[in-house]
């Protein structure tokens, strides 16, 4: 039976860095007033893999196969 742990929220602060060092990697100069919308996708999907994460599947699920052409 699967059962649900809990995780602490990612920080903002943490988001933030993750956007700077990705925007420094690829060597793109953003507007400044792209920062607010950019910081509300990445915690859309830090939510989402926190959400997914939570959820201990135990050792009876089995994972779904993977496709090997």
């Amino acid at each position: 039976m699967a059962s649900e742990t809990t995780l602490p929220k990612v920080e903002d602060a943490a988001l933030g860095q993750l956007l700077d060092g990705a925007l420094s990697a690829h060597g793109i100069t953003a507007r400044p007033e792209w920062r607010t919308e950019a910081l509300a996708y990445l915690r859309s999907i830090a939510d989402a893999a926190t959400l997914v994460r939570s959820l201990d599947l135990g050792d009876a699920e089995e994972p779904a196969p993977v496709y090997r052409p």
